[in-house]
């Protein structure tokens, strides 16, 4: 199973309504700001501890912007 970002306009909307760029998102939730800009992007997916991590620094409900998802190994097992 992986993670994967529901809606990236409402994640970026939410990083700039904290009042952050995605230099200072990235500092603040101590990452690179390529790994952050991936991951905004939705170009890559946030682990389970980033994305708690996001929902804590933008004070939201996890279910509001992540999703699980299954992955064809999981179906296969």
């Amino acid at each position: 199973m992986k993670i994967r970002i529901k809606n990236v306009d409402l994640l970026n909307e939410l990083i700039i309504i904290h009042g952050f760029n995605k230099t200072d998102f990235g500092r603040e939730l101590g990452m690179s700001q390529p790994s952050v800009t991936q991951i905004i992007n939705g170009d890559r997916n946030p682990s389970p501890r980033t994305a708690k991590r996001i929902c804590e620094v933008l004070e939201c409900e996890w279910s509001k912007l992540f999703e699980i998802v299954k992955t064809p190994q999981d179906v296969s097992k």
